[in-house]
């Protein structure tokens, strides 16, 4: 007979390669775009590499808080389709330990993975985001005094170019100012400024440049009409690195603690306005943790379910629960900010419906009865991952 305790620390074992593994790919490929416009500061604006470290390293939580429940739910297909397709699971059965039996170690992974997670969106998430917000901020403050030079043409600014006659410092005003402004692809302007001075704005987390007795210049493609507007202060907002600062109150609700967010809500509620986006915000913070339970209950019993397999199949299938899972997610969460439905019911309705599904399919699989429609599934993927083993193969 098969000690329980040998036999966890095997199953253990196995999970946790897979699991560590998933993590980092899994969020290595949500980080490569940042990355990709982070390391820009590096090259072209000449931001120092220990500062965007710190700009990837509060932007983990937000990330993370996705690639558990992701990472979990391979470890556990991985290790499962092993233990089947080896017929370790026929073995364990023989002897007469049914899959109820090697359940605690997979419960104590997704429970694992429901803590940290609760972790990352309860306490570390809001205030990554808060600190990305903060430091790149302080970035582009840097960037957009130190970037500016006399009598050079700057382009660093996207959608600018700025020349600057004079910088003569010490807090003195920039004289002698010309601007070519192609934000507005349709609408091209020349902006001319006697003086000019950058403002910092640490509450709204944008840069300026206050522009002063000067006159701005817009002629139409055609070049038939012309428009001329003189001014005695005009501001300019600058933006640098990923414009962070300018996405609105989206951006800021992901950045209060839970407190805060029912304290907006209350006020919200007392004055009778829309709170909506907030409702959302809230139940998104404790519906994300369950994700682990809820995949982890969907792939304990596919996993075991007997078949032939490969790695890639547990791979092939984790991509595809995971694309389903997040889809329903996003169309709920769409369907609550519209207010088609409830945000509750909106952003719970995957996790309780995919819950229903996994009982189910744990009860069906314990028993030793066939899932619905799980062989033509299995063919399927099945047929798949062999076409990604061989291109794999190949390269």
């Amino acid at each position: 007979m098969i000690k329980k305790k040998t036999l966890y620390l095997h199953i253990g074992k196995e999970l946790a390669g897979p699991f560590i593994l998933g993590l980092l790919i899994f969020t290595f490929i949500l980080l490569t775009n940042r990355i990709l416009k982070l390391m820009d500061l590096v090259v072209n604006k000449g931001v120092g590499l220990d500062e965007v470290i710190k700009l990837i390293v509060y932007l983990l939580p937000s990330f993370l808080i996705l690639t558990i429940p992701m990472s979990l739910l391979l470890a556990i297909l991985i290790t499962l389709g092993r233990l089947s397709a080896d017929g370790e699971i026929i073995a364990l059965r023989a002897s007469g330990i049914s899959l109820y039996q090697i359940l605690p170690p997979f419960f104590s992974l997704c429970i694992t993975g429901f803590i940290l997670t609760n972790v990352f969106t309860l306490v570390l998430l809001p205030q990554g985001n808060s600190a990305f917000r903060t430091h790149l901020f302080s970035i582009s403050k840097r960037h957009s005094e130190a970037n500016l030079q006399e009598r050079i043409f700057n382009d660093d600014f996207e959608g600018l170019i700025i020349y600057v006659n004079e910088i003569p410092g010490l807090g003195k005003p920039m004289k002698g100012i010309f601007i070519s402004d192609k934000r507005e692809s349709e609408l091209p302007s020349l902006i001319i400024g006697e003086e000019g001075i950058i403002i910092s704005d640490q509450k709204s987390m944008k840069v300026t440049l206050r522009l002063f007795n000067g006159s701005i210049h817009r002629s139409s493609r055609d070049s038939i009409t012309y428009e001329k507007a003189t001014f005695k202060t005009y501001d300019m907002n600058l933006l640098t690195g990923e414009g962070e600062a300018e996405r609105g109150n989206e951006v800021k609700y992901s950045e209060m603690s839970i407190s805060e967010l029912v304290n907006l809500l209350l006020d919200r509620k007392r004055g009778n306005k829309s709170a909506i986006k907030i409702q959302t915000e809230l139940h998104k913070r404790f519906a994300f943790p369950f994700a682990c339970l809820v995949l982890g209950l969907i792939g304990i019993p596919v996993g075991a379910y007997k078949r032939r397999g490969s790695r890639s199949y547990g791979f092939v299938l984790c991509i595809i629960v995971i694309f389903l899972y997040y889809l329903f997610l996003n169309f709920g969460e769409a369907m609550a900010k519209r207010g088609i439905l409830y945000p509750a019911l909106g952003i719970w309705m995957p996790n309780i419906t995919l819950g229903i599904v996994g009982s189910y399919f744990l009860r069906v699989v314990g028993r030793e009865r066939p899932i619905p429609f799980m062989n033509w599934i299995d063919e399927k993927i099945t047929l798949i991952s062999d076409i990604i083993k061989r291109r794999l193969e190949k390269v």
